[in-house]
């Protein structure tokens, strides 16, 4: 059977990149939202925490509709609603508003995941799916590090209800390049909806699904609280402003667009599962740089957040082949298995960033952040060594 046509490297590149814009913009901007509705920083830290929450259910529900419905469709109202709802997210007269609104912009993380599937439709065999979600990941790496510095700088030049201004024009542009580009790829859409929902313990039970899920879930978990827990240390312990927040949240994402680069040369000749475990080793050796460093006394803070950069490059490793690994585990499913891996990855980030907003609120210590940043970097690692202890065993079965 011939395979569909893909769509663009930019539109590709637009729909994970807007889902992702529409996470990180704003948290440069929450100290001066929180002060607009008289909050504290662990409430107005919820506009990040509960869309994480909210962006779960959509991605379970989306993933088995786009392979009932198709993509395009999906994809199609997803962002038109994104728009509707980043203008009523700016013109929302008090907190209750906002918050409504803000989750209901969680629907555009079907524009991101159905991307994923998309790629995978339009894919001969998974070492492609990999190269393609990698080149993918390596062009869009600039929208988290130029998201919150751009979300910084508008919101000091206007204000932060001119950041969610910003997202519906983004939103908008995205949707016009699907409306032109983006073609249906689903060929093996399933009878009913609910015959999807039937399919799945066919997929939750392989344990590989599992491991690829939870490196792909920790993964961001330690992403989100970087992102949950930056800015307050960056303004409570160090005093930087909005724009030097927007910065410093940039950090990690230089280290994912270098290994993004690296994996796209190294995929076909080392075994992937290898190369997940030792991203996720470089992962964990970053906060405990980080921490020396404090135990050493430095005291500068460009000294201390430096290693981090350890953790992008364990992300850009190690998370387009967790990606491809998910979607691979049954083709057939690769849209509903995007949406359930992307379902868990937002309710344990989201968990683990309100966990981590918790604690530095109670204790602002910049040790405590790392520290809860080295936890989950380990808990990362474990289900990679799973994924490569399940490839080896298989490899050493009798042909």
């Amino acid at each position: 059977m011939t395979l569909p046509r893909s769509p663009g490297l930019f539109t590709l590149v637009l729909m994970a990149g807007t889902s992702v814009m529409s996470l990180n913009l704003i948290l440069p901007a929450l100290g001066s939202l929180a002060e607009g509705f008289g909050m504290s920083y662990a409430t107005a830290s919820f506009v990040f925490s509960g869309y994480l929450i909210v962006t779960g259910v959509m991605t379970l529900v989306m993933g088995p509709l786009s392979d009932r419905f198709g993509r395009r469709p999906i994809v199609l109202t997803a962002l038109s609603i994104f728009i509707l709802t980043s203008l009523c997210s700016a013109l929302a007269p008090n907190a209750v508003f906002l918050f409504v609104f803000r989750f209901l912009q969680a629907v555009v993380v079907a524009a991101g995941v159905r991307g994923q599937a998309v790629v995978r439709d339009t894919s001969p065999s998974q070492s492609d799916t990999t190269r393609k979600l990698a080149l993918i990941a390596m062009a869009m790496a600039l929208v988290p590090l130029i998201g919150p510095m751009a979300g910084g700088v508008i919101a000091d030049l206007m204000g932060w209800r001119a950041v969610f201004m910003a997202q519906a024009g983004v939103g908008a542009l995205t949707l016009l390049l699907c409306v032109f580009d983006l073609n249906e790829t689903n060929q093996h859409r399933s009878a009913t909806f609910l015959a999807q929902f039937r399919a799945y313990p066919g997929l939750v039970s392989s344990l590989r699904f599992w491991g690829y899920v939870m490196t792909l879930c920790m993964g961001v978990a330690v992403f989100f609280s970087f992102l949950a827990g930056m800015p307050f240390i960056a303004k409570a312990r160090f005093g930087f402003g909005e724009t030097m927040i927007g910065v410093m949240l940039g950090t990690l994402t230089l280290g994912y667009l270098v290994a993004n680069g690296v994996l796209r040369q190294i995929s076909d000749r080392f075994m992937q599962a290898g190369i997940m475990v030792f991203a996720r080793v470089l992962g964990l050796i970053g906060p405990l740089i980080s921490m020396a460093f404090i135990v050493l006394g430095f005291t500068n803070p460009i000294v201390i957040f430096a290693p981090l950069v350890l953790m992008g490059a364990a992300n850009g490793l190690s998370l387009p082949l967790a990606n491809s690994g998910i979607v691979s585990v049954r083709p057939d499913l690769a849209g509903s298995a995007a949406g359930l891996s992307q379902a868990l990855v937002s309710w344990i980030g989201a968990m683990c960033a309100a966990l981590v907003s918790l604690l530095l609120t109670s204790t602002p210590s910049t040790f405590v952040f790392l520290w809860a940043l080295t936890v989950m970097a380990a808990m990362a690692l474990l289900p990679s060594v799973l994924v490569l202890f399940l490839d080896r065993r298989e490899a050493a079965k009798p042909a």
